[in-house]
């Protein structure tokens, strides 16, 4: 099994597929914030349809996987929602077969997806005959069936680095300032203590079969922050590292074309001193 990770989402090389799994898309979240704070941005969904494609084309993707959040709005009841979803979703099962693991956002989202897109339940699904990759959204446990995998892939945080800059003011006589320029969207790779959910699902453990790879995705529209893991007081949600069966702390960071960059522990301590 190969995994490579390229502009925000997972490649998964098993088998005799090639899969492509996204994260978080958060469809209609221009919309919204247009509606609500009147704040007018581009629309984001074209822009991820072409980045999409050329993901597609570049590795032969044979499926593609959607580990939660569609949509951004938690309800169905927005007229943008009737008139977006429906189309991107056409529009990317038109690319390639695509799969569907609802998130917490993705109420009522059944209705609004073209019958060939395939929508599977909350708690995940297997993909891989010998070599087997679990998906899941996160804000709920997987299935006892994704505990059977080398890794298990999940979004719902969101993942980013805050970033700082150090400026200077000579001409004002001023110490320089570190100001924030926003942040930067990483994958996290964690190590899953699978007896840890299973005592939580109530599930028999399993003592030769401990530990599994647990993979976190940023969100793959540009325009949704995250969480930021560098901050020392930002913790992850979610059932698996709310209940201590994965460490935020110890977990590696990757930027999105898969450059390691450090763990989550030592990328806080240089953030600390970087702001003191």
């Amino acid at each position: 099994m190969e995994t490579v990770f390229e502009d925000r989402a997972l490649v998964i090389l098993t088998d005799n597929k090639t899969v492509l799994v996204l994260s978080d898309l958060h469809l209609g979240y221009e919309h919204e914030l247009y509606e609500t704070k009147g704040v007018s941005f581009p629309s984001q969904h074209n822009e991820m349809l072409e980045r999409i494609s050329a993901l597609l084309e570049k590795h032969s993707i044979s499926e593609i996987y959607i580990v939660g959040d569609v949509k951004h709005t938690i309800t169905a009841h927005n007229h943008f929602n009737w008139s977006l979803i429906p189309e991107f979703m056409s529009a990317l099962a038109d690319l390639s077969p695509t799969y569907v693991v609802p998130g917490n956002h993705d109420g009522n989202l059944l209705p609004l997806l073209p019958r060939k897109i395939t929508l599977v339940d909350v708690h995940g699904i297997v993909i891989g005959e010998e070599e087997k990759v679990g998906l899941v959204h996160g804000h709920a446990w997987p299935a006892p069936d994704l505990l059977d995998t080398e890794i298990l892939v999940i979004g719902h945080n969101h993942p980013t680095l805050r970033n700082v800059r150090t400026v200077d003011a000579p001409d004002l006589n001023r110490p320089d300032r570190r100001r924030y320029v926003g942040v930067i969207p990483v994958v996290l790779k964690s190590n899953l203590d699978k007896n840890c959910v299973r005592r939580e699902i109530g599930v028999l453990e399993n003592p030769d079969d401990k530990t599994s790879t647990l993979i976190t995705l940023p969100s793959f529209n540009k325009m949704f922050a995250g969480l930021q893991v560098n901050s020392s007081k930002n913790e992850l949600h979610g059932p698996i590292f709310e209940n201590k069966c994965a460490y935020l702390l110890e977990s590696e960071v990757y930027s999105i074309s898969g450059v390691y960059l450090g763990t989550v522990e030592s990328l806080r301590k240089k953030f600390n001193e970087m702001i003191k």
